[in-house]
């Protein structure tokens, strides 16, 4: 009798063990059951494959790394399990999760933050705007850094989480602020300077985030809930800012002509926690009707053309910010004939070469009405060399170089600027 229950007892001690054998048996089955995902629509990137393995590449450890990616990647039911995890992390009352930060807004709505970490790469940035300006022959050139939602959102967020990063972030703004003034010899001036261009060196736009804390005040959102990028309203809050240094006029009622086109965007920062208790954000655009009969949006790469600066067909998938200029593209050219040219100080200027990150994607089209010719150009892909191009067309006037202080330092395409 003793020895029966001994086994009972020792069978039933065992039970966690067998249960846990068996879900690994499941989840090995279904690993090699299941076909292999090249893409993530729900973190919009794709996915490890299965490397081929080389003595090289098994000797210099390379080989287990990419194999650790890849059974990362194709785990089977990858996101419920990163779900779970999740809401086990927040059910302990963690607040930082995946690097993402859990902030609140006024109205109680869970705002997520994409952690800051320290940019390395501010003197490579620095490096490039100044192989630009020395490049580029006549062109005047205008620099605009955009700061994080994290320094934005400071009060929004946990007082614990609140680190020296946020300074941080402040001391790399200003590093980046004197570095690219001193290219032209322009000395650091606190108002904006009078003049811009060749004729005072380099323009480093000011003002940004007082401008996005008046279209806070006013009640926007100036970056989405659960992405990185800001929002239309951010973009138009930043064209405010950007629009003196290029003696732009500003349309004051521009962002009561913004329509929703969606209400259920999920961005990347809501990826790395696939938390289904933060609610979706909204996605807004501005169109002018005009655009319908006379605007021309060319692709080079692809050789699609549209006239629109946006493509609705991604309101239907899970990458919605791709709606604005088609996702990503190495060189756009957007026309738009007949268009007011005339500037604050009466100049007219026909055409702009914007080079930029996916900030500027929902800012470009609030220029649409204020240039004859726009062309944007992706460093990332764009195999050519920018400056050379900006000599080859004289009609491009001003060049503008727009990043975020972020995603700044992991662009690959940085030294490809000039």
């Amino acid at each position: 009798m003793k020895r029966r229950s001994s086994f009972i007892f020792n069978f039933i001690k065992d039970i966690p063990v067998f249960i846990s054998i068996a879900i690994l048996f499941v989840f090995a089955v279904l690993f090699f059951v299941l076909p292999l995902r090249e893409f993530s629509e729900n973190e919009n990137r794709m996915l490890a494959i299965c490397p081929e393995p080389s003595l090289e590449t098994i000797f210099d450890g390379s080989f287990r790394k990419e194999y650790e990616t890849y059974l990362s990647d194709q785990f089977p039911m990858r996101d419920e399990l990163l779900s779970f995890s999740v809401l086990s992390s927040r059910a302990e009352g963690k607040q930082r999760i995946n690097d993402v930060i859990y902030a609140k807004e006024d109205d109680g709505k869970t705002r997520l933050i994409d952690d800051y970490k320290t940019p390395k790469n501010e003197d490579k940035f620095i490096d490039a705007v100044s192989r630009l300006y020395e490049g580029v022959e006549s062109a005047d050139i205008t620099v605009m850094i955009v700061p994080t939602a994290y320094q934005f959102y400071e009060d929004e967020m946990p007082k614990v989480l609140l680190s020296q990063e946020r300074a941080r972030q402040q001391d790399t703004f200003e590093r980046l602020r004197e570095g690219i003034a001193a290219i032209g010899n322009k000395s650091v001036a606190e108002d904006m300077p009078e003049g811009f261009g060749r004729s005072g060196g380099i323009n480093i736009v000011e003002g940004i985030t007082n401008s996005l804390e008046e279209g806070r005040n006013a009640g926007f959102n100036m970056y989405y809930r659960t992405d990185h990028h800001w929002t239309m309203h951010g973009a138009y809050r930043g064209y405010r800012a950007l629009a003196p240094y290029l003696k732009l006029p500003v349309d004051t009622a521009l962002e009561d002509k913004m329509t929703i086109v969606s209400e259920s965007f999920y961005g990347t920062t809501w990826s790395r926690v696939v938390d289904s208790s933060v609610l979706p954000d909204t996605i807004e655009i501005y169109e002018n009707p005009a655009w319908e009969n006379s605007l021309v949006v060319s692709y080079e790469d692809t050789k699609e053309v549209s006239s629109s600066p946006y493509n609705r067909e991604y309101l239907d998938k899970k990458d919605k910010y791709s709606l604005y200029l088609n996702n990503q593209h190495s060189l756009i050219r957007i026309d738009n004939p007949g268009v007011d040219l005339t500037r604050t100080d009466g100049s007219k200027r026909r055409a702009i070469a914007i080079i930029k990150d996916s900030y500027a994607n929902s800012l470009i089209p609030l220029l649409i009405d204020r240039y004859e010719t726009i062309w944007v150009f992706d460093p990332r892909y764009y195999r050519g060399s920018i400056v050379e191009w900006v000599n080859e067309h004289p009609e491009v006037e001003d060049v503008l170089v727009l990043y975020n202080l972020a995603t700044m330092d992991n662009d690959r395409g940085l030294g490809a600027i000039y």
